[in-house]
């Protein structure tokens, strides 16, 4: 939608605005003018005694000429019901306004506010929209149409007014600024009075973000009158879920205190740290995305956020029903959760699960709990000790007002492209203690390296707003790319290894251009060849608010600074990537697309003669992270190959002793080699070989061929110590070996196991 002009301050935009108007309140008089030209009249012609009678009071509190109910659902019957309460409405209401216009609007004032108090005592909550609905059918040289008080002091702000004055003086300057503007009305013109009092309406809605209406006035945020109820959105076009926020709906109540004023973006992040201060900052604009769009809070205007219609009224009313109509139409999964429990109490897991077939794209539990946690919070469902959902009577009010069946989002519904001010910063880091516990689920409640290892990981990844780049380095074997994989079903929530939002794509060698990574225009067929990191950057870029995460497998077999360039310069900025010039109409990959700051990327190495070394671009940009302390101890598969418990032990113990003899030197194995080890010697025995030539043999195999280096005292060393371990064992081959390379050191500075 384009910017509207809310300053309505200058006569030259407010005649701009009222010319805008003129089609739909032309449209409008045909079908509203009329009924409500006939309740003006009866309301007029009414008589102190009829004011005390119950049936006009009904008719006159319930007819929806001036203003529909909407969403409405506060009863005024008990009210009305009181016949003391009759005696005085009749009283006030055909008691005479004094001639001065000051006089008068104190009186209205005081009228008001009195009517307000005896509603609130009577029907324990103030049917506000009503009330102003009455105020106008009775004083209509006083009051407007705009009867939803926040729509009213959305208009009074727009016209230079204060967001705080009291509703009667909203009103009245509103038809002094208008009349000031237009001059009084013609009395030749049979429309001319209505025309006035229903201009208002129509201005609020021009300024507004509502979708344009050619009916009567509706409540705050509803999409059309209708006499069945509200008009829900498909599914394909409304917003996907709730974003959890600390705080929940206490938050929304602080949020739109300070916001009365307006707040500059800079203002409104320092609010939203200001409440939570352990927040990530590149979450502040998630939480500003949160209050404007997903719960329509507030506007921007310029660079200001200010209160519009619904922040008003929840800014005076504090009552989670000012909701219902927005997240019933226009917020995915709501009606779905509220209608399945107006069949009756339903066990928190099953109603989470019930979510996640509501949208594909829920692979885990975070939105749909996110969902239930924001109804809680607005008393709209309840939860029993025993972990069971039902509705509370807010929430059984909410489900009336939903006629039609909740509708899913279809897996070929992909999601609509964020603005660029909705994606801005909109990628929060995961939770820590949840990817620990997810860990735990994917790897059978174990955790096969240090928690603190993981941590480091996890904190490198994400400590910059924009920039998720790390790279893990060690010694081959240790489990960095098994770590990177699991890290990142943890991060996106996929306990069960399934997921769409975690890929490894291995490196190879000659990759010279980011070709591999972004693909290219083929220049036989002129299509566009897309590659698999390509893929998973648009769907990131396409879903801001979760995290996706891509594994370069040996990312230093080919020079990083080469293939990754456009990568490089762009993390650092959130720039622009461009990736080709062909016709929109010819391929579905876009010409260009943001570096999505919800994209984690890990790259994993081994430093060898067949690899290249990082650059200082690539190092400045990603969180380096070494693997060298392999414990052969901590190898957590030592029960699984079933080795005679001897054998078992004698591996293990020498299989530790030559880790140790070759870490001073960096020599020594992952588990992955542990892992082949046992392997061999498993199906050694098997085959009839002995234990203590099956070990050499495989010592041999796997952990010599690795030997090599200069003349120094620190590998002098540790080629003794290997030669003392083997000959302690009996590994007779392999101790000979050891032998050969240690005599290479002495004669020729040198060794290596290949000569």
């Amino acid at each position: 939608m384009k910017d509207k002009n809310r300053d309505l301050t200058s006569d030259t935009a407010l005649t701009e605005a009222i010319t805008a108007c003129m089609a739909p309140a032309t449209a409008a008089a045909k079908s509203w003018y009329p009924r409500l030209k006939a309740h003006l009249g009866r309301v007029k012609a009414a008589t102190r005694a009829d004011f005390a009678n119950r049936d006009f009071l009904d008719e006159l509190w319930s007819d929806e000429s001036v203003s529909s109910t909407g969403m409405g659902s506060v009863k005024v019957a008990p009210a009305l019901d009181d016949p003391e309460f009759r005696q005085w409405f009749s009283q006030a209401f055909t008691e005479p306004l004094p001639e001065d216009p000051t006089q008068a609007e104190a009186q209205l004032t005081t009228l008001y506010k009195e009517l307000v108090r005896r509603l609130g005592e009577k029907c324990g909550r103030v049917a506000r929209l009503k009330l102003n609905r009455v105020m106008c059918a009775k004083f209509p040289e006083y009051f407007t149409t705009l009867a939803d008080v926040g729509a009213l002091k959305f208009l009074h702000r727009a016209l230079g007014g204060a967001s705080s004055d009291h509703p009667v003086h909203a009103h009245i300057a509103i038809k002094r600024r208008l009349d000031a503007l237009l001059g009084p009305v013609a009395s030749d013109n049979p429309t001319g009075e209505l025309d006035r009092l229903s201009l208002p309406w129509f201005l609020y809605e021009h300024i507004a973000d509502e979708p344009e209406s050619v009916t009567e006035p509706l409540s705050t945020g509803e999409i059309a009158s209708s006499t069945d109820g509200l008009h829900p959105l498909p599914a394909s076009l409304r917003r996907k879920g709730l974003t959890a926020i600390k705080g929940n709906f206490g938050t929304l109540l602080e949020f739109v205190q300070v916001l009365q004023d307006g707040l500059t973006r800079e203002e409104f992040a320092d609010e939203v740290r200001r409440s939570n201060p352990d927040l990530s900052e590149n979450s502040l604009g998630t939480v500003i995305n949160t209050v404007a769009r997903e719960f329509d809070l507030c506007v921007r205007d310029g660079d200001v956020y200010r209160l519009n219609a619904r922040g008003l009224n929840l800014l005076e009313t504090r009552d989670p029903d000012e909701f219902a109509d927005h997240l019933l139409t226009k917020i995915l999964g709501i009606d779905h959760v509220i209608k399945a429990l107006a069949h009756g109490p339903i066990a928190l897991v099953d109603l989470t699960e019930s979510l996640k077939r509501v949208n594909p794209g829920w692979t885990s539990d975070f939105m749909p709990r996110s969902i239930i946690a924001w109804l809680t919070s607005l008393e709209v469902i309840q939860q029993s000790p025993t972990r069971k959902c039902s509705l509370t009577d807010r929430g059984t009010t909410w489900a009336n007002k939903i006629t039609w069946s909740p509708e899913a989002l279809q897996i070929f519904d992909l999601p609509v492209p964020p603005t660029l001010d909705a994606v801005s910063a909109t990628a929060e880091a995961p939770l820590f203690v949840e990817v620990l516990q997810r860990l735990e689920l994917i790897n059978q409640g174990r955790l096969l390296l240090p928690t603190d290892l993981v941590r480091q990981l996890h904190v490198g990844l994400w400590s910059n707003p924009v920039r998720h780049f790390a790279v893990l380095t060690g010694i081959s074997g240790s489990g960095k790319t098994q770590l990177a994989w699991n890290y990142g079903l943890a991060a996106c929530g996929a306990e069960d290894g399934q997921t769409e939002r975690v890929r490894i794509v291995p490196v190879q060698p000659g990759w010279f251009d980011p070709t591999p990574l972004f693909g290219y225009v083929s220049p036989l067929s002129q299509q566009y060849c897309s590659a698999p990191f390509l893929e998973l950057l648009l769907r990131a870029a396409r879903d801001p608010e979760r995290p996706y995460v891509v594994i370069l497998d040996e990312m230093n077999l080919s020079h990083p600074e080469q293939y990754l360039a456009p990568l490089l310069s762009t993390m650092e900025t959130r720039g622009w990537i461009d990736l080709h010039e062909m016709p929109e109409d010819i391929t579905d990959v876009p010409r260009r697309v943001q570096y999505p700051p919800n994209l984690a990327i890990i790259g994993t190495l081994n430093m060898d003669e067949t690899t290249h070394g990082l650059s200082d671009k690539v190092l400045d940009r990603a969180f380096t992270l070494e693997f060298w302390n392999v414990s052969v101890d901590d190898f957590p598969g030592w029960d699984k190959f079933e080795l005679p418990a001897e054998l078992q032990t004698s591996a293990r113990n020498l299989l530790g002793d030559l880790s140790k003899a070759l870490a001073p030197v960096r020599l020594h194995f992952g588990w992955r080699t542990i892992e082949d080890v046992l392997r061999y010697l498993r199906l050694a025995i098997d085959a009839g070989d002995t234990e203590s030539n099956a070990l050499d043999a495989v010592v041999y195999a796997k952990i010599l061929p690795k030997l090599r280096g200069e003349s120094t005292e620190r590998f002098h060393l540790a080629l003794g110590s290997v030669h003392a371990v083997l000959l302690k064992r009996d590994l007779t081959r392999c101790a000979e070996k050891i032998s050969t390379l240690i005599a290479d050191l002495k004669e020729t500075g040198a060794a290596r196991f290949w000569r």
